[in-house]
């Protein structure tokens, strides 16, 4: 008898690291033996992951694989072929990727047919392809009987049976009992075409629904993905716009940069952005609220800005910063679409109610999901997937969701979340007028390249997307500078050569006829406010953006200089006028910084201070004959002056003399003292470094140790034979985990098990029983002996012994 564990052991090394790889929670934790890995893979949660990620197409061949198998017919490509009426070539491609996934197995090597995986009937539902449950009783040969049984049936009956043919296998009986369709039902479940459930509902059984069907176990085989019809859109128009928006985007960052760099918002105690401060940058980007949100997301988690972690922590720009604000503007769009699409941040939720019953602010921590970046990509896929010539079809998120509800059905994304995603993808320049872009298209290439590489896309590789975590130096670029390049130069043979020259004119205005370059932006940034963009970026000058840049430290010789050098033609007389009466007026008034002050009568006195290199440490200022200021804190002036010789006296705001009085200090007596490095850290800091064990040094120490757990278990039922002959083997298994994987084989198999059972009293017993289901924590089986159905708690089965074929024919 061959068994799922059994097929596990046989498997190579190579397949079982494909195995792992492929469905990653079956290496987390590390399984201990082979068979508690094929426990783990044959567990509920574990094959319900496995085909969230299957297409529709492979989803109906297990539903055609578990119906096949559960009629106790021999389950091949050919019969599955017949029942989904599908070529055979591609039947097989999906056997080969089920197998592979060990959702299927061969019960004998080289032989080719299949079984279904312990626990997938369960997995893919109670009906699988709309089918009835299966129920003991014998299938009449041929395809005649049922033909031949309808020809008698009352008026009504072929109605119900059309209805519940394509499923759902379930009705309701009217209740009034008189009616047509009333009658009917009951001459159907009087002849076995329907089985009773109650007194008010009725199930199709799975003999007959195929036989309805034709053999047939779906009514269409989806085997290839729709098309969903959409608008045709130029393709130089898409990436125009995608172009256009990806220079935008970059505009937007960095104006956000320079805002945040001079007046920093405060963080909220939740860690987010207050509602006050995202409107106060909504203005200043001149943008809505769900832009301006997006925007700053995507500088967090691009390690643009981050928060301070000050007493009073503010989101301040990075160090990082520096080297993105110098890069074109193509490698600084790149960084931020390479950020958004590896992202697990879902700006858009910002919106919705969160956990905490209240709604997150934007840069909330708890935006946070982990499959915002699995689907950002699987809609960048769908999208890239449309025919692409002269022309390309765009998609709303109802085509997208089409698509996807092909791709993975068991795991169809909201439509709010779609929507979303295609408004993120447009505002950051990663598609244009609705379908994906050119630069689109190269950013998705390099996540497949990565994909490729076995790397895994949870979230931004550059700079971690954590809020408050940022990289200690920028890499433009990406992960892999073997992909990088790619998006960036694909942008930037779109976008127009930058511009470097400023026409201005009389008006106080100056137009930049196209994309200016980082360096004429900068200045205009500093010097002007922009009136218009398009084509052209039109500017104007006012004397209050001329003393913006002269507070940055500018003069007016230099402001000019910078000008002429940008301008074709002379600098305008009236600018001329405006930027030196502007310079001539700045400064007048002076403020600095003093912690405190010393003023006396005598102007001798302070002036023997003030030159006195003793007291130079205070950073002492002399402002007026009888007043100095200080940069050190009063006391510290006090403690200075008193040491020389001299005999100060505090003074208050109003000019009266203070009284000090020495300043006590007293501590918390339940303060603890620091000790030793926390012992949880460490733990911690030993399981991430055990974790990065690589899968293929894992395999020789599973097959280890399964191999001595066969020997034990050997051992001990050669001692219990020894000991009493005429009790039956204990070579099963202890272990809770192996021992549902053995449940679910013998309900896959049919087979039966001694099973012992701890009751109440904590006595254990001995039973030879037939597993029907486990589900739900507990175990439904036929007792052999007593010829009688029990249900088991889990937590009550001390140990499972699965009897082998010959065991059973001598019993």
């Amino acid at each position: 008898m061959s068994t799922f564990s059994e097929h596990l052991r046989d498997r190579s090394d190579e397949t079982l690291v494909t195995l792992m790889l492929r469905r990653p929670d079956l290496a987390n934790p590390t399984p201990t033996t082979l068979a508690s890995l094929a426990a783990r893979a044959t567990s509920r949660a574990s094959i319900e992951r496995a085909i969230s990620r299957l297409d529709a197409f492979a989803v109906q061949v297990l539903e055609a694989a578990v119906v096949v198998d559960d009629l106790g017919r021999p389950v091949t490509a050919d019969s599955l072929a017949d029942a989904l009426d599908v070529p055979h070539p591609d039947v097989t491609t999906v056997l080969d990727d089920a197998t592979d996934l060990a959702l299927l197995w061969h019960p004998r090597t080289g032989s080719p047919e299949l079984r279904p995986a312990p626990g997938l009937a369960d997995a893919l539902g109670p009906f699988p392809g709309g089918l009835g449950p299966v129920v003991a009783t014998s299938v009449p040969a041929g395809s005649s009987w049922l033909s031949d049984l309808l020809a008698t049936a009352p008026t009504g009956a072929r109605e119900v049976l059309a209805a519940l043919t394509w499923g759902p296998p379930v009705g309701h009986t009217p209740p009034d009992r008189a009616s047509t369709s009333a009658r009917a039902a009951a001459w159907l479940v009087q002849r076995g075409l329907l089985i009773a459930q109650d007194a008010h509902t009725v199930v199709l059984p799975r003999h007959v629904g195929l036989a309805l069907r034709g053999g047939r176990t779906h009514p269409v085989a989806l085997v290839e993905p729709p098309r969903p019809d959409g608008p045709a859109r130029d393709t130089h128009v898409v990436d125009a716009e995608s172009a256009r928006a990806a220079e935008e985007i970059v505009r937007l960052v960095t104006v956000l940069i320079r805002t945040w760099e001079r007046t920093p918002p405060p963080v909220l105690r939740s860690g987010g952005l207050g509602v006050r401060e995202l409107r106060r940058l909504a203005q200043q980007l001149e943008v809505d609220d769900a832009t301006a949100s997006l925007v700053a997301e995507l500088a967090l988690s691009a390690g643009l800005a981050l928060d301070d972690g000050e007493a009073v922590p503010m989101f301040a720009p990075t160090v990082a910063v520096d080297d993105w604000l110098a890069a074109e503007l193509p490698e600084q769009w790149a960084h931020l679409a390479r950020t958004w699409v590896r992202s697990d941040r879902t700006a858009w939720a910002s919106s919705a109610r969160g956990t905490r019953g209240s709604q997150p602010s934007a840069l909330d921590p708890e935006l946070h999901r982990p499959w915002a970046a699995r689907l950002r990509r699987v809609v960048l896929e769908v999208l890239a997937d449309a025919p692409r010539g002269d022309e390309v079809r765009a998609l709303d998120a109802d085509g997208v969701i089409t698509v996807l509800a092909w791709r993975t059905p068991r795991a169809i994304p909201s439509a709010d979340a779609v929507a979303a995603v295609l408004a993120e993808a447009a505002l950051v320049g990663v598609t244009g007028a609705g379908a994906l872009g050119a630069p689109g298209l190269a950013l998705l290439a390099e996540l497949q390249d990565e994909r490729t590489e076995g790397t895994e896309e949870v979230g931004p590789t550059a700079p971690s997307v954590e809020l408050g975590v940022a990289p200690r130096r920028l890499t433009l670029g990406g992960p892999d500078r073997r992909t990088a390049g790619r998006a960036d130069t694909t942008l930037a043979d779109l976008l127009a050569p930058p511009v470097d020259e400023l026409v201005l004119q009389g008006d106080l205005t100056g137009i930049v006829p196209g994309r200016p370059t980082p360096a004429l932006a900068h200045l205009l940034d500093c010097l002007a406010q922009v009136e218009s963009r398009g084509a052209a970026l039109t500017v104007r000058f006012t004397a209050e953006t001329v003393r913006r840049a002269l507070d940055d430290g500018r003069g007016a010789d230099e402001v000019l200089a910078d000008l002429a050098n940008h301008s074709r033609t002379p600098v305008p007389q009236a600018l001329d006028y405006l930027i030196r009466d502007a310079a001539r007026t700045h400064g007048r008034l002076r403020v600095g910084v003093a912690a405190s002050y010393i003023r006396a009568e005598d102007p001798m006195l302070l002036a023997g201070v003030a030159q006195n290199p003793v007291f130079a440490r205070l950073g002492v200022v002399r402002l007026a004959p009888t007043v100095l200021a200080c940069q050190a804190d009063p006391s510290t002036v006090l403690e200075a002056l008193r040491v020389h010789g001299l005999s100060p006296s505090a003074e208050g705001p109003d000019g009266q003399v203070v009284l000090g009085r020495p300043t006590v200090r007293r501590v918390r007596t339940d303060r603890r003292r620091p000790g030793a490095p926390d012992a949880v850290t460490e733990v911690v800091r030993e399981a991430a470094g055990a974790r990065t064990a690589r899968l293929t040094a894992l395999i020789p120490r599973l097959r280890g140790a399964d191999r001595a757990a066969q020997a034990d278990r050997s051992l001990q039922s050669r001692a219990a034979a020894a000991a009493a002959a005429a009790e039956p083997d204990d070579g099963g298994t202890q272990d809770p985990a192996v021992a549902l994987g053995t449940l679910r084989e013998a309900v896959a198999g049919r087979h039966e098990v001694w099973i012992e059972i701890v009751g109440p009293a904590g006595t254990p017993t001995r039973r030879r029983v037939r597993p029907v289901t486990v589900e739900g924590g507990r175990v439904r089986a036929i007792d052999v002996e007593r010829e009688s159905e029990l249900t088991i708690a889990v937590h009550r089965i001390a140990s499972v012994t699965l009897i082998d074929a010959e065991d059973h024919a001598t019993a």
